[in-house]
């Protein structure tokens, strides 16, 4: 149980981490007209808190279920 915590509480902050990373790049529009945006970081962040956040309520759902059934 401690495993799934952790490792929800690690992809939840592996993603923020990248979005905060895709706000610092930020994105531009060179001479000749071409977008340059930091794509994998946007992508790869918003799957990880996705996944996170996943994790973490079926985490907090064997608790729950755990306690009840236990009661």
């Amino acid at each position: 149980m401690k495993f799934l915590f952790f490792c929800a509480l690690f992809l939840a902050s592996v993603g923020i981490a990248c979005l905060a990373a895709v706000v610092r790049i930020g994105s531009y529009v060179d001479a000749e007209g071409v977008l340059h945006e930091p794509f994998a970081l946007m992508e790869l962040g918003a799957m990880s808190l996705a996944l996170g956040v996943a994790v973490g309520m079926v985490c907090a759902g064997t608790a729950v279920w755990r306690r009840f059934r236990a009661s």
